[in-house]
C-alpha cells in the first residue's frame, strides 16, 4: 500500500473535509477523492460515507483511521531515530577498555551524557590484545588500551589509529600499616627479595614484561608469585598481605582503600595508554563525538 495514500486518508479525517484537505495538501479536491476512491477500492470496504461535502467515518473508517495515524507517527519517529543516530544524539557506543584505564572515563562520561543524554554505552573490560580483537570483528567502535600494540604483525590491524592519552609511572602497593616502605618513592633494587603481585594482559609484551626488564637490567629477577589483568584483584591481595601489588598509579583511583599506601618505582617505569580505533571502518558520530571530547579533555 502506497504512504501517501494513508498521509491523504488521515488528512481528509483531521480536516473533517476533503476541499480543507486537498488545500492541506496542496493538490486540487478531484485527485483527492480518486485517491480516496482508490484505497476504498484496494481494500474493498467503504471508508468514509459521503454525502455532499459532508462526510462520516464507517466503523472500519474509525479502526483503519487508528491503525494509520499508529503506522505514519511509527515512520515518523523511525525518521526521527534514524536522523539523531547519525547526528550522534541517540544509539548505543560500545568501547572496549582496559580495567586500568577506567578512571579516565567518569569525568569523559559526564560531560559526554550532558551533551547527549539520549546515547548509551556498552563498556567491554579485557586486556589491549582482546581489545584489538574486538575492534578487528567489529564488536566496538573504540578501544582504550596500554601500548604497546600487541598485534602490530597483524596485517588487518595495521590501519590502526593510535592517540596517546597519557603516561603513568608503575607504583609499588602495600598495606598502609606495612613496613617495607616509608617514603613517596620506592628503588626497584628494594623489591628484589619481595613477593610481588604483577599486572599482566595476554599479549607478548606489555606492563608485566617492562617491568621485569627493568628489574633485569638492574640485576636480578623479581619474585613474581601472582600475575592477574584484574588490578583490582591485585590490589585486594596486597590488602591481605601476600605480596607487594605493581601496577600503573592511575589505577589507585578505582577506590583503593584506606588501608594501601603506595610508592612510586624509582627509576620509573612508564605505562602508556592510548585511544585507538580503525582508520579505514565506519565510525559513527556518536563514537565521533565521544573520541574529540576524551582527546580535548587529556589535552
Amino acid at each position: 500500500m502506497d504512504l501517501k495514500k494513508l498521509v491523504y486518508f488521515v488528512t481528509i479525517v483531521d480536516e473533517g473535509q476533503i476541499t480543507r484537505a486537498a488545500n492541506r495538501l496542496h493538490i486540487g479536491q478531484p485527485p483527492l477523492s480518486m485517491q480516496l476512491k482508490a484505497l476504498e477500492d484496494e481494500l474493498g470496504v467503504i471508508l468514509i460515507k459521503r454525502n455532499n461535502k459532508n462526510f462520516e467515518l464507517t466503523p472500519t473508517g474509525q479502526t483503519f483511521y487508528k491503525r494509520a495515524k499508529e503506522v505514519l507517527n511509527s515512520i515518523d519517529g523511525m525518521v526521527t531515530e534514524v536522523r539523531e543516530q547519525q547526528e550522534g544524539e541517540r544509539g548505543k557506543l560500545s568501547i572496549g577498555i582496559v580495567m586500568s584505564c577506567i578512571p579516565y572515563l567518569p569525568p569523559i562520561l559526564k560531560i559526554f551524557k550532558e551533551k547527549y543524554p539520549l546515547i548509551s554505552f556498552q563498556l567491554l573490560e579485557e586486556d589491549s590484545r582482546r581489545i584489538e580483537e574486538l575492534l578487528q570483528n567489529k564488536e566496538i567502535e573504540l578501544g582504550i588500551i596500554r601500548l604497546p600494540l600487541q598485534s602490530e604483525e597483524m596485517t588487518d590491524m595495521r590501519d590502526l589509529i593510535i592517540h596517546h592519552i597519557q603516561s603513568e609511572p608503575l607504583v609499588a602497593i602495600q598495606p598502609s600499616n606495612g613496613n617495607f616502605f616509608k617514603g613517596k618513592t620506592i628503588s626497584i633494587k628494594e623489591l628484589e627479595n619481595q613477593p610481588l603481585l604483577v599486572l599482566r594482559g595476554q599479549g607478548n609484551y606489555n606492563v608485566f614484561h617492562r617491568f621485569v626488564e627493568t628489574c633485569n637490567s638492574f640485576g636480578f629477577n623479581p619474585k613474581v608469585i601472582c600475575e592477574s589483568l584484574d588490578v583490582r584483584t591485585l590490589m585486594t591481595l596486597a590488602d591481605s598481605g601476600l605480596g607487594i601489588a605493581i601496577v600503573p598509579k592511575i589505577a589507585l583511583q578505582i577506590k583503593m582503600p584506606e588501608s594501601l599506601s603506595f610508592a612510586e618505582i624509582i627509576p620509573n617505569i612508564n605505562s602508556e595508554t592510548a585511544l585507538i580505533w580503525r582508520e579505514h571502518r565506519y565510525l559513527s558520530k556518536a563514537a565521533q563525538n565521544f573520541k574529540d571530547i576524551l582527546i580535548n579533555h587529556i589535552k
